[in-house]
């Protein structure tokens, strides 16, 4: 028993002995690289994460009217027009009015919508065009947009709002498997859901976009 210890002990030596041999002749070593190399996921040493933007100079916004009528997708009535200032709550706010006022079949709906949202950018909507265009819905995504596709399909432009990206996720059945193939299930029909808007504020905490 002792005699077979010893015997194999010896024979793990020499294989180590052999291996360390062919890594050495072969180039650097594992080990070495693996002590050299990161083996966490982390940003790099330089990495600039959340500084300070200086929105005077970042080219992700237009800075002045005429720069932001510039924009090819504009029509030439709203080139000529008149323009404002607004933030970005600001601006959803009035586009969401902007549509509720341009066309009956938009509706809005979420949770907390008819009370301005959690990010207010629903506010005065729901007194302004009532409440059976905006209003507030169950706390159930899949609900929301199960109503949305149902709604899209009857020709109404939907406009569900998700409380949070995060939080979309039990609908992404809706999304993926009813709302993207709406009109091919529908076949001969000719019904879609091309009037269903689905929106998500995202990065609304602290920092970061609605």
């Amino acid at each position: 028993m002792i005699q077979d210890s010893v015997a194999n002990r010896m024979r793990i030596k020499i294989i180590h002995k052999a291996c360390r041999s062919i890594l050495v002749a072969s180039g650097p070593s594992p080990w070495r690289l693996l002590q050299t190399s990161r083996l966490y996921s982390t940003h790099p040493q330089d990495a600039r994460l959340n500084i300070p933007t200086d929105f005077s100079t970042t080219p992700l916004l237009a800075h002045s009217s005429q720069l932001a009528l510039k924009n090819p997708e504009l029509s030439p009535e709203a080139r000529n027009g008149t323009t404002k200032r607004m933030n970005l709550f600001q601006s959803i706010n009035d586009a969401l009015s902007t549509a509720l006022a341009s066309d009956d079949s938009v509706l809005l709906f979420g949770e907390d919508v008819a009370f301005g949202g959690v990010f207010r950018c629903s506010m005065n909507l729901s007194r302004d065009f009532g409440a059976d265009r905006v209003f507030n819905t169950p706390l159930s995504e899949q609900g929301i947009l199960g109503f949305a596709i149902g709604a899209a399909a009857e020709g109404m432009k939907a406009v569900a709002e998700i409380q949070f990206a995060d939080y979309v996720y039990p609908a992404f059945d809706q999304l993926v498997n009813e709302a993207a193939k709406f009109r091919y299930r529908d076949g001969k029909e000719g019904r879609n859901v091309g009037g269903l808007t689905v929106r998500m504020p995202c990065g609304g905490v602290g920092h970061g976009a609605l």
